[in-house]
């Protein structure tokens, strides 16, 4: 049975949607998800490809026009765990895409599209879980670990950290000030409080942990890493607001106490779980290894792409299909 032209004028296809209001099929499927516009049933898959009444997609459209909506820098801040300044200097340089609105009479404020902010989200969340390299938090030749705490025989505390111009010193909490590594050592006498080097764990994949700055739970996991994991299975980066730690699958047999409630970490844990059961501290990895078999050409065509975004093969082959499940969702 054929459509009237009036029956074909009340709705727009997916793509025609995107077309309409200038966003990506991914933010049309968001849209529909949010209420914003409502997808047409189609039980029995009549139809290639999802359909949306025309009528709310053209109200929307005119909304947007009329005047820009969506999200302030603070909210976009909270959401991506940045500083508002950070933003504001994202949206300068055209990393994170806005609009500016005039407000009052020489004052301007920014809105963040909706598809503007899953970019950066995107974007953000790559560089997040994005391989941690060994010199951002290690240097070999000091033989000391970001944030690694030391101490002074008349018990003056510090912790390893590094400069606006990154570099390696100390951080004296009871003197409010950084030094650099040789003044720590030799006029405050720093010495490590734990051996930071362990043998290499099998690979099992990884956990991923963000801790915020400030949090009380922070040091204490990192001292026990060091000691108990060691930095050859551990990444430790830090950010701007916070800790981000890629913790390397395996277990371990627990001394009588750690220095840290459990309870307290499980909500910063964003992939993986981490349990204690008889005795044993149990990291577990979020994804199971497969063997996927694929042309030579296409790999070292995989390989390039990841490269240019600066993932894994892993990370760029799981966002491909990621959005392809989207797509076929929608």
């Amino acid at each position: 049975m054929e459509l009237g032209r009036s029956e074909i004028n009340e709705w727009y296809t997916q793509k025609q949607v995107a077309e309409r209001l200038g966003v990506s099929k991914a933010t049309v499927y968001h849209y529909a998800k949010q209420g914003k516009i409502r997808k047409i049933s189609d039980p029995h898959r009549l139809h290639r490809e999802a359909r949306y009444y025309k009528e709310e997609v053209d109200r929307l459209a005119r909304e947007r026009e009329q005047y820009p909506t969506g999200m302030r820098p603070s909210e976009v801040a909270k959401q991506l765990g940045l500083s508002v300044q950070s933003v504001y200097k994202y949206i300068k340089d055209g990393t994170i895409k806005a609009v500016e609105v005039p407000f009052g009479d020489e004052r301007t404020n920014y809105v963040i599209s909706e598809e503007a902010f899953l970019e950066a989200k995107e974007l953000f969340q790559s560089l997040e879980f994005e391989r941690v390299r060994k010199n951002e938090y290690y240097d070999s030749d000091y033989n000391i670990a970001l944030f690694q705490y030391f101490q002074s025989q008349d018990s003056t505390a510090a912790r390893v950290m590094k400069d606006t111009e990154l570099n390696w010193g100390f951080y004296l909490p009871y003197y409010q000030k950084w030094v650099n590594y040789n003044e720590g050592i030799e006029k405050y006498g720093l010495e490590p409080c734990y051996e930071i080097h362990k043998d290499i764990l099998d690979y099992k994949g990884y956990v991923h942990i963000q801790i915020p700055k400030g949090e009380d739970i922070l040091y204490p996991f990192i001292d026990f890493l060091y000691e108990s994991w060691g930095i050859e299975n551990v990444g430790i980066r830090e950010q701007e607001q916070g800790v981000y730690i890629s913790l390397k699958a395996g277990e371990l047999s627990l001394p009588q106490s750690i220095p840290f409630n459990l309870d307290l970490l499980i909500p910063f844990i964003k992939e993986g779980t981490i349990e204690i059961a008889e005795g044993l501290f149990i990291v577990r990895s979020a994804y199971r290894k497969t063997n996927l078999e694929l042309p030579i050409k296409m790999l070292d065509e995989v390989k390039q792409l990841a490269e240019k975004k600066n993932l894994t093969m892993s990370q760029w082959v799981e966002q491909v299909i990621q959005q392809a499940l989207q797509m076929e969702e929608s």
